[in-house]
C-alpha cells in the first residue's frame, strides 16, 4: 500500500497491489487486484478506482461519493452497469480499515463502528473494530504492536499494527489464514514458486474427507453425519430434508446431521407462508442477481413457456441452467454475467437460477454448504431453495429438484453476501458418515 499527498488538493491518495496464483482442481488461476482510492485526511471516501483480474478476464469499477450519493460505473467485458445509492454519512474504502485505529487513536479498549463500501460485494458494510492489547512476539519476530480486531461480514481478523502505523502480522478465518509484512522482492519470488508448484492447497486445506465413502452421492437418499467444530457464531439451519441435533461423543461435542431427499426430504421445509420482509427479500433484485434485467425476464419465460404449475416451472429452469451452463472454474459477479458467458462453477449456476425464478414470481434464496464428491469427499457447495407451497431444496449444478442427501446446508439468504459466512468453517470441520442409504443399485 502506498499513501500519498494529491498536489494542489487537501486530499491523499491510497493505491494498492495485490497478485494470487491458485492451484486449484487441477487448473491454474492468476489473480491480480489494484485499487486508487481518493480520501480526505480523516480517511472519508471521495472517489475511487478498482481493477480485478482472473487470467483474461478483467472488472473494474469507478466511482465517487459526493454529497450523499455513492455512483458507481462497473465494467466487465463489453458491459458496462451503473449504479446509486443514498448514504446518509461519510463512508469510508476498505483500504483504510487498518489506517482508521491509527488515526483515531490506538487506545486500549477503544472501540469503532464505521460503513465501508466493499468493492468484493459491491455494497456498503458496517466495520467494527477493538484495540485489545499492546504485545510483541519474538517467536514470530514481532516487534511491539497493538492487536486490533476487526469484524465485517461476520469475519473476525486480528491485526498487530506496530507504532509506525505498519500492519504487521494478520490471522483471519480462525488463524487458518495468515498473512504478514515482507518485501517485494520477497513476495514476488513467492509468486514464482508458486506458479510452479504442482501441489492443489486450495483442495487440500477445504475438502472434509471421511473414514466411510459414500458410492453413488447423486442417488443418496440417507444420510446421518456428525460434524465437529461448527463455530457457535454460525446458526444451525434445519429443513428442507434436513435435521440436526446435539451430541457428546468422548466428551467433544458433535452436531448430527440427518439428511433426506425426494418428497421426504421437502416436507420437512414446512408450509407456512412467506409474510411481506420475506418476499421482498426472495423476490427482490440486486447487484448479483439482476431479477428485473429484460434478458434474465425473457430468459425465465421462454424457458417455462406453457407451464403453469409452480413446481413444474422451477423444475423447467434447474433442468435450463443446468443444461445451457457449462462447468468451468471461472470467476462470474453476477446472474447476467453468467447469461452471457454461459459458464461457471456452482455459485455461477445459482446466481442465474435465482435470478431466473425470481424473474416469474418464484421466491428463492441462496443456500451454501456441503456436498459428497465420489472418491474424494465433501466439497463447499452452493445450491438453492425455491419457495412452492413450502421451500424445496434445488441445485441447478446436478440439475436436481429435491436434492440428493449429501447436500449439507450451513448458511442462506438472499443475496451473495449470505454465502461469505462459509469462510468461518473452511478448514475447521471433521466429518464423520453414520450412515447412508441410496437408490445406486449393489451400493448399499
Amino acid at each position: 500500500m502506498k499513501i500519498e499527498p494529491v498536489a494542489s488538493e487537501t486530499l491523499f491518495r491510497i493505491t494498492s497491489e495485490a497478485h494470487m496464483h491458485i492451484h486449484f482442481l487441477g487448473l491454474q488461476k492468476k489473480l491480480s487486484m489494484k485499487s486508487m482510492d481518493l480520501v480526505r485526511p480523516d480517511l472519508t471516501l471521495v472517489s475511487f478506482h478498482y481493477q480485478q483480474r482472473v487470467d483474461d478476464k478483467t472488472l473494474a469499477l469507478d466511482g465517487e461519493f459526493l454529497d450523499g450519493s455513492l455512483k458507481i460505473i462497473q465494467h466487465s467485458g463489453d458491459q458496462i452497469k451503473t449504479f446509486e445509492e443514498q448514504v446518509g454519512g461519510p463512508i469510508y474504502p476498505a483500504t483504510v480499515i487498518n489506517l482508521y485505529p491509527v488515526l483515531h487513536g490506538l487506545n486500549i479498549g477503544a472501540k469503532y463502528t464505521y460503513p465501508v463500501f466493499d468493492p468484493q460485494v459491491q455494497s456498503i458494510v458496517e466495520v467494527s473494530q477493538s484495540v485489545e492489547s499492546f504485545e510483541e512476539s519474538r517467536k514470530l519476530l514481532l516487534e511491539p504492536s497493538f492487536k486490533v480486531n476487526t469484524r465485517m461480514h461476520d469475519h473476525l481478523v486480528s491485526s498487530w499494527i506496530n507504532l509506525q502505523g505498519e500492519t504487521l502480522f494478520e490471522k483471519a478465518m480462525g488463524g487458518t489464514l495468515i498473512t504478514y509484512k515482507e518485501t517485494e522482492q520477497s513476495a514476488k519470488r513467492y509468486l514464482t514458486q508458486a506458479s510452479l508448484s504442482k501441489k492443489d492447497l486450495v483442495l487440500d486445506f477445504s475438502l472434509i474427507r471421511t473414514e466411510n465413502p459414500i458410492p453413488c452421492p447423486r442417488d443418496a437418499t440417507y444420510l446421518e453425519i456428525s460434524l465437529e467444530g461448527m463455530p457457535e457464531t454460525l446458526p444451525l439451519l434445519q429443513g428442507p430434508g434436513q435435521q440436526i441435533n446435539k451430541r457428546e461423543i468422548g466428551g467433544r461435542t458433535v452436531w448430527v446431521y440427518r439428511l433426506r431427499s425426494g418428497p421426504e426430504g421437502s416436507k420437512a421445509g414446512g408450509h407456512e407462508p412467506l409474510d411481506k420482509g420475506d418476499l421482498m427479500r426472495y423476490l427482490g433484485s440486486s447487484y448479483h442477481i439482476e431479477t428485473n434485467h429484460p434478458e434474465i425476464k425473457n430468459t425465465a419465460d421462454e424457458a417455462v413457456a406453457g407451464l403453469r404449475a409452480p413446481r413444474q416451472r422451477v423444475q423447467a429452469l434447474v433442468k435450463w441452467v443446468s443444461h445451457e451452463v457449462k462447468d468451468d472454474v471461472e470467476e462470474s459477479v453476477s446472474a447476467l454475467e453468467v447469461l452471457h458467458h454461459r459458464k461457471g462453477e456452482c455459485q455461477a449456476h445459482t446466481l442465474l437460477y435465482t435470478a431466473l425464478a425470481r424473474a416469474i414470481g418464484i421466491p428463492t434464496r441462496l443456500v451454501g454448504g456441503l456436498v459428497y464428491v465420489e472418491g474424494m469427499g465433501f466439497l463447499y457447495h452452493a445450491w438453492a431453495e425455491s419457495y412452492v407451497d413450502g421451500w424445496i431444496a434445488v441445485d441447478p449444478t446436478f440439475n436436481q429438484v429435491g436434492v440428493d442427501a449429501t447436500h449439507i446446508k450451513l448458511v442462506q439468504g438472499a443475496s451473495w453476501v449470505s454465502l461469505l459466512q462459509m469462510g468461518n468453517v473452511i478448514g475447521k470441520l471433521k466429518a464423520d458418515v453414520i450412515d447412508f442409504r441410496t437408490s445406486c443399485q449393489g451400493a448399499n
